[in-house]
């Protein structure tokens, strides 16, 4: 049944009010990305040179610190699963929870996983899901994310020192690029020191140390963790940014799109009208012509 022209004209304006909201959400996404993107390439570039040196010393010798035990058969691991506290942000909390359900799906009877939720979306998806669930944070807001980011490593370096947990791993999305956020796992605990590439091609520095290796790691190796996990909530929460704009961005074009086809179906409608109304003059002249 062909639309009224008063309804089409109800449908243009909706769709237009739509297209106000959307655009105004990428606006606001755009202006939250460009402060976090700032925040996350400083880290990027800190947390690279602090593991250089981090790894240069841990070399040196075998050292007893909490922080650098392997378990040998680790038998229960502590993931942090990061996702957003709202939707309206395209793929990127399903893409992440998939990455979570792969995790769940491989460690199945082999060690015991019990989940730190950081976003809402996760913990709905772990609750539906009945996985084991330690605790539930929020997203934080720009003023609190460094408090955020101090919360999540005392509860992993607690659970991990204490021997709760044999292995520490974070689930996140990488933000490579603005087109490249891939969804991955990193293992925070038992700290990798090793990459023996680097020590082949002779990238390895050596270091003056003083007053002595343990004094320094003690100082060192808190504020990397620190650091690692301060880059994966601000990767997180780039790409949370990144997806939420895209997404609103393509919302918006797909409105402007289906006002463009409803302003067409507009014109005809009231084209069809005129030319009913031209016909009905016509024949009402026609008739009376014949009395």
């Amino acid at each position: 049944m062909a639309l009224s022209l008063r309804h089409i004209r109800r449908r243009i304006k909706s769709v237009e009010n739509t297209k106000k909201m959307t655009r105004a959400m990428e606006m606001v996404a755009a202006a939250k990305l460009k402060k976090l993107q700032d925040l996350l390439k400083q880290s990027d570039r800190y947390i690279g040179e602090l593991r250089r040196i981090l790894e240069t010393l841990v070399r040196e010798k075998p050292l007893a610190h909490p922080l650098l035990e392997k378990r040998v058969e680790p038998k229960s691991t502590l993931a942090f699963l990061i996702t957003s506290d709202t939707g309206l942000c395209g793929s990127y909390n399903t893409n992440i929870l998939e990455r979570a359900s792969q995790l769940i799906r491989t460690e199945a009877g082999k060690t015991q996983i019990f989940f730190v939720s950081v976003g809402k979306n996760g913990a709905a998806y772990l609750r539906r899901t009945k996985q084991t669930i330690f605790q539930e944070l929020t997203i934080p807001k720009p003023s609190e994310i460094e408090e955020t980011i101090c919360k999540v490593t005392q509860i992993a370096k607690d659970e991990f020192v204490g021997g709760q947990a044999d292995r520490v791993i974070f689930i996140y999305t990488k933000a490579a690029s603005l087109g490249s956020l891939k969804p991955g796992m990193e293992q925070l605990f038992p700290f990798d020191s090793g990459n023996e590439q680097e020590v082949k091609e002779g990238k390895i520095v050596d270091y003056l140390i003083e007053p002595s290796l343990d004094q320094v790691l003690d100082i060192m190796l808190p504020e990397f963790i620190e650091a690692k996990v301060g880059q994966f909530v601000k990767h997180s929460l780039v790409s949370e940014q990144a997806s939420r704009m895209m997404a609103m961005r393509q919302a918006t074009d797909n409105a402007k799109e289906m006002i463009d086809s409803l302003t067409l179906l507009r014109n005809k409608a009231r084209q069809a009208s005129i030319t009913k109304e031209l016909l009905e003059v016509v024949s009402g002249s026609r008739a009376l012509q014949m009395k």
